[in-house]
């Protein structure tokens, strides 16, 4: 029975939060006085200058009575506000700490239809954000990234995704320039060296997909679309457009097809861009990618690098329909954007290049990891700041893509595919909320699709399912899945689940839909062994008793796919993590798959094996390692060798690059260090000439026992290389120089104009390796916290905790902690980062010292 004091406090609370959420959101969102019907933006552009002037006419309509209306602004300066209707005022402004500018008049003025007229300048943003600039080569470009909410920077605007409009675009900038937006140039004018370019208006889209790009670009034509495209590259940079100019009419179709609706904008133009904080953005008509993903050449690629440039590509083309086409009402939703996106990349990249295998790229697995946090939020939340939507984005594309799967997988492929069709076809031009979608798929499948999908994004984590067998009878219960030591709530999902079993040659699946505790089901025969997923459908972690576990080892070559070896090898670590098993178990288990015929699960095996020697390595002595990497790591290392052979599978020569680093780094290997030494030099001479694979292993132990000299043919050939894969495979490794005074050297290095702010995190990123090389990186870091903290893009900010690289020593998170404390108030989501940094620190150390003797002893059965 519930205490009545109890009752009282806890519905003044509730009325407490809910007023503070609300509060929270008007402070951040526009007063709701008036809406744009209509925008026209003119801008004088010059890349060689460092700031811009612009005007800008807002149709809109006031919708009550008011004597003030609200736009969004950063960063720029108002020269003139004046508001034409039924009444005519000239506006005060001002501009807010919340990216709101408010534009009052000395009078009321009633509701109707109005046009809003102003003039400003502003700065070029020159840290990737808003309308930025970027020096490639000693030559200027103009750029602009306008997600999540960037626009602000560059124009005056209503910058909220659910104020969907048409838009004009202007652009003057100087002769020599070329000069592109999201719809094609109706016209010119030329005056005085200057030429205006008149833009065609867009179709009805949020202001995040505007886009501006100017330079004196190459300019090569995309062929085989329904519609005129052009691939766009800085100076000579186009000679490695090809695969992309290629595969883009290929995607393109297969979206067209599967949509069963054309492409609806006039044209599809991609940009190679040398500085950009994200791997692509979807502009309507004027896609923007980091040129190291949009121009590789494929004959000196991994195949990594290819599947991502093909799944990224067609990522933001799928969002020309889902997100640009059909627009989220607010950033609530905006993981349900990047979940399809990325879930139809991956189904279309495998359908286009089966070769390739990229089917064997589970996100889900990656998103477990940071989903099973205590600290990790739901992917559908309340949004009110940048910070807010910044916070698990990168959970929304991987947990989210492994939802929808799931739910196609439950439903079916046909039917899932008409639910979409008939979704986008009824919200075209419109504003959508994920409710709209589960409303469609249920519509077309007669499932109660809600339920399920709810379950999954409006809470945090994600389910362990037990498996019980009593014959040919299971007991499949739930509960939450929690790491070892983390307090958590208990939850229950709407889970839909594919079983597969089998005995001798039998085999066979049963579906169901767990919507209880627990269910029992009753299998067709009693099975030797158990797989509670097949295929890797389900968004779940399981267990089953040690003696199934056993059994399905011991079928696992010869029944199970390689996705299903890949999920179980992830699944037995998941659980060592949840304390279900000890790291004995796991390891004996790993051992089982290391030389497994798919060089992917033998390169999964060895990868999860020497994550276990890094966490483990200080507090062991080196005898008992020995004997580790002479069971495991040298004869994998005979095996593979320092080369390739010919029509080798590319996850063998993935796992060579993971040896040769493991022992150049840590036995100090005289003959791999010497050979990855000339290699890089030949790099630096004919890049042809090194095998892909292994470029950023050998540039990496070349530095980190190199030389001043070698540090400097790094950066010459890093500011003057135009290949975009070459220069960040340089960026990567110049984070490697392991001698104190090259280390610091490369860190000066790191805050010149020479590194951009996107680029930034490539160099730190090296300095995780070596114990006292990541101290001194860290002095650093505290020495120069400001300089960091000024040149990272905004949305960076708040994750500095996480630079440190330091996730398992409780000193360095006290000192972390003490260092940032001043700033917890100050620096939007930095509260959630630490918090994220404590738990991570704590739950790394209590399990070191809850798994140590059971590492120890199986250490010692190797001896």
């Amino acid at each position: 029975m519930l205490n009545t004091h109890q009752s009282v406090g806890a519905v003044l609370l509730m009325i407490s939060t809910v007023s503070l959420a609300q509060d929270n959101a008007a402070l951040h969102r526009l007063a709701p006085v008036a809406k744009p019907l209509s925008q026209t933006v003119a801008f004088n552009l010059d890349p060689k200058k460092d700031v811009f002037s612009g005007s800008t006419v807002i149709t809109l309509e006031v919708l009550n009575e008011t004597s003030f209306i609200e736009v969004n602004g950063l960063d720029y300066n108002i020269e003139t506000a004046k508001l034409n209707g039924k009444q005519f005022c000239n506006l005060e402004s001002q501009m807010l700490k919340t990216g709101k500018v408010k534009l009052s008049c000395e009078h009321s003025f009633p509701k109707g239809r109005y046009t809003l007229t102003m003039d400003y300048t502003a700065p070029y943003n020159r840290k990737s954000v808003g309308l930025y600039k970027t020096i490639d080569n000693g030559v200027p470009y103009l750029f602009s990234q306008f997600q999540m909410s960037d626009a602000r920077r560059a124009f005056p605007v209503f910058d909220e995704p659910e104020y969907k409009i048409p838009f004009k675009i202007t652009i003057t900038a100087p002769e020599d320039q070329k000069v592109f937006t999201n719809t094609p140039l109706l016209k010119t004018t030329k005056s005085k060296g200057l030429v205006t370019h008149y833009f065609d208006k867009t179709l009805p889209l949020p202001s995040y997909s505007l886009a501006i790009a100017v330079g004196p670009f190459e300019v090569l034509k995309v062929p085989g679309m329904s519609v005129p495209g052009n691939l766009i590259t800085p100076q000579n940079k186009s000679s490695l457009a090809a695969y992309s100019i290629e595969n883009t009419p290929k995607i393109l179709t297969a979206l067209e097809k599967y949509f069963d609706i054309p492409y609806v904008y006039k044209k599809l133009d991609q940009v190679a861009v040398p500085e950009f904080p994200f791997g692509a953005m979807e502009n309507a008509g004027l896609v923007t990618y980091r040129e190291d993903i949009l121009l590789i050449d494929p004959a000196r690629s991994t195949q990594r690098a290819r599947i991502d440039h093909l799944n990224i590509i067609t990522h933001e083309l799928a969002h020309q329909w889902y997100g640009n086409l059909v627009t989220m009402k607010w950033w609530n939703d905006l993981w349900l954007n990047e979940a399809f996106a990325t879930w139809i990349a991956s189904k279309i990249t495998h359908q286009l290049h089966p070769e390739l295998e990229s089917n064997l790229a589970l996100l889900q697995h990656y998103a477990m990891d940071f989903d099973a946090q205590a600290t990790t939020s739901p992917i559908q939340k309340p949004i009110n700041t940048e910070a807010d939507i910044m916070d698990g984005l990168w959970l929304a594309y991987s947990k989210g893509s492994a939802i929808l799967y799931m739910v196609e997988q439950w439903l079916g492929e046909d039917v899932f595919k008409q639910g979409m069709r008939n979704y986008v076809r009824q919200y075209a031009h419109k504003n959508a909320e994920a409710k709209d979608l589960w409303s469609a798929l249920s519509k077309v499948s007669n499932k109660e699709v809600a339920a399920v999908l709810n379950s999954f994004v409006s809470q945090a984590s994600f389910p362990l399912l037990t498996v019980e067998q009593n014959g040919a009878t299971l007991t499949i219960s739930q509960q939450r899945f929690a790491i070892h030591g983390q307090t958590v709530p208990s939850q229950t999902w709407h889970i839909p689940i594919i079983l597969r079993y089998g005995k001798g040659e039998q085999s066979a699946t049963t579906s169901l839909l767990l919507d209880a505790q627990s269910k029992q089901v009753t299998l067709a025969f009693e099975p030797e062994w158990i797989l509670p997923n097949a295929n890797v459908t389900g968004y779940y972690r399981w267990q089953l008793s040690s003696e199934n576990l056993i059994g399905l080892t011991q079928h696992a070559t010869s029944k199970l796919n390689t996705r299903e070896k890949l999920d179980v090898l992830d699944n037995v670590e998941a659980l060592l993590d949840a304390g279900k098993i000890d790291t004995a178990t796991l390891m004996t288990t790993l051992g089982h798959y290391t030389n497994d015929d798919h060089p992917e699960v033998a390169k999964t095996a060895l990868t999860s094996l020497l994550s276990q020697y890094h966490l483990y390595k200080e507090n062991i002595d080196q005898k008992r390692w020995a004997a580790f990497f002479a069971t495991y790591i040298e004869p994998a290392f005979k095996h593979y060798g320092l080369t390739a052979t010919k029509e080798e599978q590319p996850a063998s020569s993935e796992i060579r690059a993971q040896l040769i680093e493991i022992l150049a780094f840590e036995t100090k290997h005289s003959e791999i260090i010497t050979h990855a030494k000339k290699q890089a030099l030949l790099y630096l001479s004919d890049a042809d000439k090194v095998d892909p694979y292994l470029v950023e292993s050998f540039l990496k132990i070349a530095a980190y026992y190199g030389s001043a000299e070698l540090l400097k043919a790094y950066q010459q050939q890093f500011e003057s290389t135009n290949n975009p894969s070459k220069r960040t495979h340089l960026l990567s490794a110049m984070g490697y120089f392991g001698e104190p005074a090259l280390q610091q050297e490369m860190l000066k290095y790191a805050l010149t104009k020479q590194v951009t702010a996107s680029d930034l995190g490539y160099i730190l990123a090296g300095n995780k390796q070596g114990k006292a090389r990541k101290a001194r990186y860290q002095k650093w870091f505290y020495n120069n916290f400001t300089s960091l903290k000024t040149k990272l893009p905004p949305f960076a900010v708040p994750r500095l905790p996480f630079y440190l690289f330091s996730r398992c020593d409780t000193s360095h998170l006290n000192q972390a902690k003490q260092f940032f404390e001043p700033m917890r108030s100050d620096i939007d989501g930095l509260e959630k980062s630490l918090q994220q940094l404590e738990l991570a620190t704590k739950t790394c150390v209590n399990k070191k010292q809850r798994e140590l003797s059971s590492i120890t002893a199986f250490l010692n059965q190797l001896s």
